[in-house]
């Protein structure tokens, strides 16, 4: 009987052992830390009108140009169009020109535009080293008022001149290109062309010119009547941006080939259409 029990106690020891010995071997449970997330603020934001392109000096602003974007409220200043100060802002300042270049997705601040009625709109059109010169116009001399700014002109002189036949002095009508492929920046005070309307009405057309063009346009300007004919689309194109000089001119002849002009009391003599 005693064997017996002793038996018994030694199975039960034996097992525990073998217990204790799984659990010793395993793994220790993962403990997982709950961590609260601590919730971050929103920042207050607004809305502030940015362009969508690059825009260089010169640029006319159109609507599709212009779109909001959210600001963080805390960086937004006085001198940005806000949706919340100035809603209409994208069709309030389209047609205004750009001062100084702005970049896609920069924010449009007013002193980098010259906005519609405000002084220093044609000083903002004009391209670097060129220049703005006035010259009066009518329908008559003007393509009939069909001139448009952005258009390209040539400008046309016809004056009268006095040549000699024989021992006579007659006065002959002349024609002369003087300049071609002129760009016109305005017509009066306007600028762009109105939506809708296919004729400018004006007085005067303010051409783009180098310094030099400038003083064959004043030049002519004196010498008799100036007329602006209007150049195609195609013919513009083809044509860039450069403005032509010319000099052909078509007149009468006296029968040496050149021409008496009679200016103030004196005299010139000239060739017309050749050398001298």
């Amino acid at each position: 009987m005693r064997i017996l029990i002793l038996l018994v106690a030694g199975g039960a020891a034996l097992v525990a052992a073998m217990l204790v010995r799984g659990m010793g071997g395993g793994e220790a449970p993962e403990i997982v830390e709950l961590v609260e997330e601590e919730e971050i603020p929103a920042i207050p934001l607004g809305q502030v009108l940015v362009t969508t392109i690059d825009m260089p000096v010169g640029h006319r602003i159109s609507p599709d140009d212009l779109t909001w974007q959210d600001w963080p409220q805390d960086l937004l200043t006085e001198n940005f169009f806000t949706a919340e100060i100035a809603p209409d802002a994208t069709t309030d300042i389209a047609g205004s020109i750009v001062r100084t270049p702005i970049f896609s997705g920069e924010p449009v601040l007013a002193k980098k535009i010259v906005q519609p009625g405000e002084n220093g709109v044609l000083s903002a059109v004009i391209t670097e080293g060129m220049r703005g010169v006035a010259v009066e116009i009518s329908v008559e001399t003007a393509a009939g008022g069909f001139i448009l700014p952005n258009d390209r002109v040539d400008v046309i002189l016809t004056y009268e001149i006095e040549v000699t036949e024989g021992e006579m002095i007659v006065e002959r009508p002349a024609t002369q290109t003087v300049l071609q492929n002129v760009r016109v920046l305005a017509i009066d005070q306007t600028i762009s062309e109105v939506e809708g309307e296919s004729v400018v009405l004006g007085t005067s057309a303010t051409l783009e010119l180098t310094p030099k063009h400038a003083e064959i346009l004043m030049l002519a300007t004196r010498m008799g009547d100036i007329s602006l004919t209007l150049r195609g689309v195609a013919d513009a194109q083809a044509s860039g941006s450069d403005v032509l000089a010319s000099n052909s001119i078509q007149s009468a002849r006296d029968v040496s080939g050149t021409v008496k002009i009679y200016r103030n009391g004196n005299t010139e003599q000239t060739n017309i259409g050749g050398t001298p």
